[in-house]
């Protein structure tokens, strides 16, 4: 049973920071106007109720004067019109008149009922004090009581006008807000942004020549040119893990004595070299080559002039190869050849004789001496020899060896 595969957590959905800065701002100064706004607004209702409260009682005050000498004489409609002429210019709302066991003598109320006077009303009765009250009396007896209801709607006025204040100042908290933004973006945002982006391109894509631009505030600024500094380290060390991975493909794929493929490339080389050919539908050869007389060259002249034979041989045969073709050294004398695909038989016999050609001529030592440099070679066709690497191998180094051996016989 398989082991459960993990899945990547979802990334969340992450405000910006110019969104997290702008709401911030839009806060604080909300906060700050909205307690401003209520501060003013609570202060005035308060000093503009206690200025209604006095002139209230001034004016009940002033209505029971007016009307007691009308209750004394039972003249209601001259009561009606002295309150009338006492309330109408005041900011008076209603005027009752009642007995002291609460039966009503005379009532008065302010004419108009208009859309913007019901508003006024209703939101100044919220915050309206309570009726002022005076007591008409004949020497010691109680005759009439006077409750004058204060008219609320100059303080409805102040209470909307606060409102519409408060309503203009948020459109220019919000203008403001908005402007502020912009500049935080140009300023903050954006060069933080165009770091990440840098940042991300160099993690995702490996963009190590990508800079941070410089920005209009210091600290951002500063931020950017270390981050470039630190880029700089990043780019330094990169190249210097790709020259030392290059190095250490070199040494791995590499003959450290002739610079030609060794064996590890070649067992590599050979299986996509047959990919290759089957996908284009084309032969390829090998060829396999072992110098003749080499172990009597490194036994009398040693190990130094063996090697300058090496070289000397591994450059003739760059010489007389095709573009496309690879040359390796399997190792000590052995040598091997990849003819690119498309390679015929009288190519493949073309490309032998040159490289025959190449090596009558001697060899000259370190020591001054000189050798005879030649090859046995032994070939094999892909798909015509055999269709498995092994075997292809196995062929061709039969017949480099059937070679040796006729070399050896005299018979060539």
């Amino acid at each position: 049973m398989s082991a459960p595969v993990d899945k990547p957590l979802p990334t969340p959905c992450l405000p910006t920071l110019g969104q997290v800065l702008a709401r911030a701002h839009m806060r604080l100064i909300l906060f700050a106007v909205l307690m401003a706004g209520v501060t003013l607004t609570v202060t005035g209702v308060l000093v503009i109720r206690g200025y209604a409260d006095r002139n209230l009682a001034l004016i009940a005050q002033t209505v029971a004067y007016t009307v007691e000498p009308a209750l004394i004489f039972d003249d209601m409609e001259a009561a009606r019109s002295g309150i009338a002429a006492v309330a109408a210019s005041e900011s008076v709302h209603r005027v009752d008149v009642r007995t002291p066991d609460g039966r009503e003598l005379v009532s008065w109320r302010r004419p108009g009922d208009d859309i913007m006077t019901m508003i006024e009303g209703g939101i100044a009765n919220l915050v309206a004090s309570a009726p002022a009250t005076v007591d008409v009396r004949r020497g010691d007896r109680l005759i009439a009581r006077v409750s004058v209801h204060g008219g609320a709607e100059g303080l409805g006025r102040f209470i909307l006008s606060g409102l519409a204040t408060a309503i203009a100042c948020l459109l220019l908290t919000l203008i403001a807000t908005w402007t502020l933004a912009r500049r935080l973006q140009r300023d903050v945002t954006d060069p933080l942004s165009r770091i990440a982006d840098v940042a991300h391109e160099v993690r995702a894509n490996r963009q190590f020549d990508r800079r941070a631009p410089h920005a209009h505030i210091r600290e951002v600024d500063q931020l950017g040119r270390d981050f470039n500094a630190l880029l700089e380290e990043l780019n330094d060390w990169h190249s210097g893990v790709l020259s030392h991975n290059r190095m250490l493909e070199r040494q791995a794929t590499r003959d450290a004595l002739t610079g030609l493929g060794n064996r590890a490339m070649f067992e590599r080389a050979l299986p996509a070299t047959i990919a290759q050919a089957d996908a284009l539908n084309l032969p390829f050869a090998i060829l396999y080559l072992d110098v003749n007389r080499f172990k009597p060259v490194n036994d009398t002249y040693g190990h130094d002039a063996g090697d300058a034979m090496l070289i000397v041989i591994a450059a003739r045969l760059r010489a007389g190869l095709r573009s496309g073709d690879q040359a390796f050294r399997l190792g000590g004398d052995e040598f091997a050849l990849i003819l690119a695909p498309g390679v015929g038989q009288e190519e493949m016999e073309a490309v032998q004789a040159r490289i025959s050609d190449g090596m009558r001529q001697p060899i000259m030592l370190p020591g001054g001496e000189s050798v005879d440099g030649s090859l046995s070679i032994g070939s094999a066709r892909y798909p015509q020899d055999s269709a498995d690497a092994r075997d292809l191998l196995r062929h061709a180094d039969a017949a480099m060896y059937a070679a040796k051996g006729r070399r050896a016989g005299g018979k060539e």
